[in-house]
Formats: C-alpha cells, structure tokens, sequence
C-alpha cells in the first residue's frame, strides 16, 4: 500500500511542479550550470506544491496534521537541495531531470512526514455526485474518449495511459488500488503551465473511461478558453 502512496504523491508532486509558469523554472534552474539563478523563486514554487498535495493527500507530522506552510517548508527545502546540474537541465524539459528532482522531494517528504490519501467517502459510483462534482459536470454512461489513449510506457503495458488529441498530449490516466474495494482510476490534466481556469488539475474517476473523459473535458475547455462556472 505505501508503495501505492508512493507512487500517487510522485505523480502529484510531478504535475503541480511542472505546471509552474516557465519564468520560474527558468529562473530555478538558471541560464548556465550554476549562474544566475534565483533562489527567492523555491518560495512560491514550494507553496503552490503544497496547496496542490494537501488537496489531494493527508499529510500529518508527529501524528497531527500538517500544515500547509509546514509542507510547503519542506517542499522547500527539499527543492534548495536540488543540484545546480539537475536544477540547470529542467529549463531543457529533460523528462530524467524532472523525475530526479520529483524522486528527490518526495524522498524528503516520506523521510519528514505521514502520507496517506484522502480517507474514501463512500460516494464514488457511477450515478452520484463525488469528489466536488455537480451534477451536470457528471461523466455520463454513454460519453466515449474522443481522443488516442495509449500506454505510458510501451515495455511496461499495465493500467496506466496518455491520452492525445493530434500531437498535443492532454493528460494521464492510472489506477491504484487505494481502498481495497472500489475500483478508481486518476486522472491528471498535462502540465504546460497555461491557466487552469477554474478546473482542477488532477482527481479521480469510477473507471479508465470516465477517467478518460473527464480529461478530455477539461483540455477542450482549457483549449477553448472556457472556465469552469456554476460552482460557487
């Protein structure tokens, strides 16, 4: 299970780093190894992380609940720890650097804190609302993927894709056993650091094809510069 618990907060802390606008990369990682970097931008990196894990994940220290600022420290730290090479090849969007650094922070986060996910609310079905979806935002029995879902890792098939439209890559879907029981399948919007609109970034779904749907959704609505309305 941890090893589950491992991989989800991987996934997350690659999404909510990612997504952050290129001038703060740029200005993380450098214009050289090691020249001309701006580390006072760790700060508000560390803190748009945090809101992003404690939204989906139950973080505790010493067994009492963390605070935002108190994961957003450790974020922090962890990410000033983070080598001027590795730092320097992000601005590259070197797939090996971002997942060197992710490892590495979360490594930190699992050494400094409990993680676990959201206790399950016994709502997820097919036909109710969950998850902090209205009713008329519900993914419906017939809706399909318009798009290319294909696996993330040819040499590893499993229950893990990448979704497409064209070229354009919109997002990813997994399935982690969390509650035993229930089948749930995450979902996670691609990170290319545009504004989110109002819509969440990552979530979860009764099944491969909801899960599917649900980012389809999003990404034509981002794509169309439509916000999400009607939940205030």
């Amino acid at each position: 299970m941890q090893d589950d618990i491992g991989t989800l907060l991987r996934s997350f802390l690659n999404n909510a780093l990612r997504k952050q606008p290129q001038h703060r990369i740029r200005d993380f990682g450098g214009y050289e190894v090691g020249k001309r970097r701006n580390l006072h931008v760790i700060e508000p990196i560390a803190r748009d992380t945090a809101d992003f894990l404690c939204t989906y994940l139950r973080i505790r220290l010493r067994g009492e609940p963390a605070s935002r600022e108190g994961v957003a420290s450790t974020v922090a730290a962890a990410l000033k720890n983070v080598s001027d090479e590795f730092a320097y090849k992000l601005t590259w969007h070197s797939d090996e650097a971002w997942s060197t650094v992710c490892n590495s922070v979360a490594e930190f986060l699992e050494g400094c804190l409990q993680i676990e996910a959201k206790p399950y609310d016994g709502s997820l079905t097919a036909q109710s609302d969950y998850n902090g979806w209205k009713s008329w935002e519900m993914v419906i029995s017939g809706e399909t993927p318009r798009g290319r879902w294909r696996h993330s890792w040819k040499e590893k098939p499993g229950d893990d894709f990448i979704g497409f439209y064209g070229d354009a890559c919109m997002g990813r879907i997994f399935k982690i056993d969390l509650t035993g029981s229930d089948e749930r399948w995450y979902w996670l919007i691609a990170a290319d650091g545009s504004p989110r609109r109002g819509w969440p970034a990552a979530g979860f779904e009764a099944s491969a094809r909801s899960a599917a749907c649900r980012v389809e959704r999003i990404y034509f609505a981002l794509v169309a510069g439509t916000g999400r309305v009607g939940c205030g």
